[in-house]
């Protein structure tokens, strides 16, 4: 059984009143669609989050890349410019 609050049927028939969709059943597919796509986004940036950290670890343990001091001088250096040239 399905309980939807009043706030959800609200929505709903905002939707419907634009004359976009036919039905509720409609505005909640498509609700559905998008929140199924929404979670296979989030996965996939999962998956390749990790496979970014785990190629970080690897190039650290290769002797690879910079201390985090010297990454975030680079980094507000970086700002800096950008901001000056922002600014000019």
């Amino acid at each position: 059984m399905l309980t939807i609050t009043p706030e959800h049927e609200k929505l709903i028939q905002n939707h419907l009143d634009t004359g976009r969709y036919a039905n509720a059943e409609e505005v909640l597919a498509i609700a559905l669609q998008l929140l199924t796509r929404l979670d296979t986004e989030h996965q996939t940036w999962i998956e390749e989050t990790r496979q970014q950290i785990a190629i970080g670890i690897a190039e650290l343990d290769r002797g690879e890349g910079v201390d985090g001091t010297t990454a975030m001088e680079g980094y507000l250096q970086q700002f800096q410019a950008a901001r000056q040239t922002r600014l000019s």
